[in-house]
């Protein structure tokens, strides 16, 4: 009987233990989504490039551009040795968040690894400034820093206009310079960070080479061969074709399915 007994004990443990186990895998096979960023990044961690590829660019696909994601990928295709492709995803991490260390630096080792060495047009020092000036925020927020300003420079100006607050004319007056010096400064920010963003039109070769050519024909003029990582600035298209500048500032034409677009929400890039 006592047998029998521990026996029915042992019987009823051991179901136990495996339901148990069985609720723990259905746990994790629940946490772990192919389609999650964390998934990605376990298969990254894994050595599985390939496949966190794959989970990242549909996280892209399904839910529009982003720095984080675009530097996960130029992880992925730096180890496995598509410097093309890691170029083109720092690049685009950088142009949604300029301010992603990781990436620009990443990006500088990236460089490094192409062969083509254009030495590009030196920036004076007033560029240089202008170019840190302007990313210091987005267009919007320069906008709505401007807009806050202006605001602020009314109420000091009413406060030293209107004769119920002349106690406070003289703060007021002080209120009304401040705002309008700020939100002047804003301003400029902001138009130049529009003007920049407008203007940002760069692409990077795909290929492992490519010619630049000096008309947008196969019989024109051969002027470089440039190989795959370069970053070229779009300057307009015809038809197949699309004229760039190099960073040496020379000026050609390439053929545009040679190269993808830096700005990820151009159409027909991805």
């Amino acid at each position: 009987m006592k047998k029998g007994l521990w026996l029915i004990i042992f019987v009823i443990t051991l179901n136990s233990v495996r339901a148990e186990e069985a609720a723990d895998t259905i746990s994790v096979a629940t946490a772990i989504d192919t389609t999650t960023f964390v998934y990605g990044n376990v298969m990254y961690e894994n050595n599985s490039y390939a496949t966190a590829i794959r989970v990242y660019q549909n996280l892209i696909d399904q839910n529009g551009p982003s720095d984080e994601i675009y530097y996960n990928l130029g992880n992925c295709y730096y180890k496995t040795n598509e410097i093309g492709k890691a170029i083109l995803n720092y690049e685009r991490a950088l142009y949604l968040n300029p301010g992603n260390e990781d990436a620009a630096y990443n990006l500088e080792l990236s460089y490094r690894r192409i062969r083509d060495e254009i030495d590009p047009i030196p920036q004076s020092i007033f560029a240089v400034w202008w170019s840190d000036f302007i990313h210091i925020f987005t267009a919007h927020a320069w906008s709505f820093l401007a807009i806050t300003f202006v605001w602020i420079a009314l109420l000091g100006f009413a406060l030293y206009r209107i004769n119920r607050f002349k106690n406070y004319q003289r703060p007021g007056f002080f209120v009304f310079v401040f705002g309008l010096f700020f939100g002047l400064i804003c301003l400029i920010g902001a138009v130049g960070r529009n003007t920049y963003d407008r203007d940002y039109q760069f692409a990077i070769v795909m290929t492992p080479s490519a010619i630049l050519k000096s008309e947008p024909s196969e019989n024109s003029t051969n002027l470089f061969l440039l190989h795959e990582g370069l970053k070229l600035k779009l300057l307009s298209s015809d038809n197949n074709w699309s004229e760039v500048k190099i960073p040496n500032g020379d000026i050609g034409w390439i053929k545009s399915e040679e190269i993808t677009a830096v700005d990820p929400f151009t159409h027909g890039k991805k």
